[in-house]
């Protein structure tokens, strides 16, 4: 039987951390956090509404790829498998879930610019951009500008 896999965004809440195996394997421990979003009437915004934690481990060329990407802030597409963590404190038997990242893409960040105005109820045409011979529309028998 297989474990859970995971496919979703999550955002960094920590830098990194990578160490090494005695046979010099890379592993990297990243701190992870997946929230649910809500939508609110009233602000008319996004919110979380609620936030789940989890340690990420990622092994060897992966792991320093995530040293060098995965740091505190960062927004990241990671796909992996559930498992759980045991180890024993005090005489006390402890657990916590755990992720192995077997993939992970950064989502690269965008400008917070407000969405440009679509052509549905657009009035007035603009100008088509200056140097671009494809823009004033020509015969399309014509040759291309190169």
């Amino acid at each position: 039987m297989a474990l859970p896999t995971i496919s979703d965004i999550a955002r960094v809440t920590a830098d990194t951390e990578i160490r090494y195996t005695q046979s010099g394997k890379a592993v990297a421990q990243t701190r992870l956090a997946f929230n649910k979003s809500k939508y609110n009437e009233q602000t008319r915004q996004w919110e979380n509404d609620k936030t789940f934690f989890i340690d990420g481990t990622t092994w060897e060329d992966a792991a320093e790829r995530a040293g060098q990407q995965l740091m505190k802030g960062v927004e990241v597409y990671v796909t992996g498998e559930l498992e759980t963590q045991q180890w024993e404190k005090d005489g006390d038997k402890r657990s916590k879930p755990s992720l192995t990242i077997r993939r992970f893409k950064v989502i690269p960040k965008t400008d917070q610019q407000p969405p440009q105005q679509s052509g549905y109820g657009h009035q007035g045409q603009s100008a088509p951009p200056q140097g671009d011979p494809w823009a004033s529309g020509g015969d399309p028998m014509d040759s291309p500008p190169f």
